[in-house]
Parts: C-alpha cells; sequence; structure tokens
C-alpha cells in the first residue's frame, strides 16, 4: 500500500502545483482594491478645518460700526458750498487705501480703495487724522486717514457729525 499510496501522489502533484500557480497567477492579474473615498468625511474634515482656521483668524471680537454723536445735517446741505448753487465734488482718494472698521490698523481691515475713488463722507473721526466714509465696495461705513482723502474746498467739514469708532 505503500507504493500505490506514493504513485497516486505523484500522480496529483502536476495538477496540485497547477493549481496552486492558476492561483497565484489569477490575484497577481486581479486589479488591488484601492481605499474607498469618504466624500462625506472629507467634506466634514474640509468644514471643520475651513471653521477652525476662520476662528483663529478671529483674534479679536469685531467691534460694532461707528456710532453718530452728533445730529448729521441733510446731505443738501453737506454737498453745496455756500452761497452757490452747485454741488461741492465728494471726496477723492488720493492714494490706494485702506478702508477699516475703526481708525487704524489695529481694527478691521474691510477693503482697499483704489486711488482716484470718490466717496461719500460721512463724518468726522473723534480720533485725529481719520475720516468716515461710505466704502464705495461694500456701502458700509468704514474709517479712513486723511492724509489718503483730498476733501475740497467748500466741502463744509463742521456740518459733519463727529463719528466714534464701536467698542
Amino acid at each position: 500500500m505503500g507504493r500505490l499510496a506514493k504513485d497516486m501522489d505523484l500522480r496529483i502533484l502536476p495538477f496540485t502545483i497547477f493549481g496552486i500557480l492558476t492561483i497565484l497567477g489569477a490575484s497577481a492579474c486581479t486589479p488591488k482594491a484601492t481605499p474607498a473615498i469618504d466624500a462625506v468625511g472629507t467634506a466634514v474634515a474640509q468644514a471643520a478645518s475651513d471653521l477652525l482656521t476662520e476662528t483663529a483668524a478671529a483674534s479679536s471680537p469685531t467691534p460694532p460700526p461707528p456710532t453718530i454723536t452728533l445730529t448729521p445735517v441733510s446731505s443738501e446741505t453737506a454737498t453745496r458750498e455756500p452761497g452757490s448753487s452747485g454741488p461741492v465734488q465728494r471726496p477723492q482718494t488720493v492714494n490706494f487705501t485702506g478702508c477699516w472698521r475703526g481708525p487704524g490698523p489695529t481694527y478691521v481691515l474691510i477693503s482697499n480703495i483704489s486711488k482716484g475713488k470718490a466717496v461719500e463722507l460721512l463724518g468726522i473721526g473723534s480720533v485725529p487724522g481719520w475720516y468716515v466714509i461710505r466704502n464705495p465696495y461694500f456701502h458700509n461705513p468704514c474709517w479712513v486717514q486723511a492724509a489718503d482723502l483730498k476733501i475740497f474746498h467748500g466741502t463744509g467739514l463742521s456740518t459733519y457729525p463727529v463719528m466714534t469708532p464701536g467698542p
């Protein structure tokens, strides 16, 4: 019986080797599974990263817009030169300038205003050397340095309210 078992093993051996090689070859030829992309998880991670970045960038609380301390005059009085029927020219930026939420870089920069842009004057800043204008791009009040703004003769600055930055 020993010889018969040995002969049987030798007859099966080529089929066994062929089967193993077939399995190995087939597994080598099949494409490897790529990890599935978790679209929802990726979107959540991106949103969390954006929120953390925005939170880190907002290191100080945003102060409210400037408050008026005096009663403003009508726009007709503020834009006409005394004794004249023609309108006074609107103030104009003389430099590329920042438009801040308050007087200076310790406040949030709202936007930059290009040189030569006509702006609407809203008031005189309570901090010397600053004016409050209506941002020509976002239409909200913002502060610009007096050195960056040309105020034309006859504007009547005394008629504008003094404005203070928010807390």
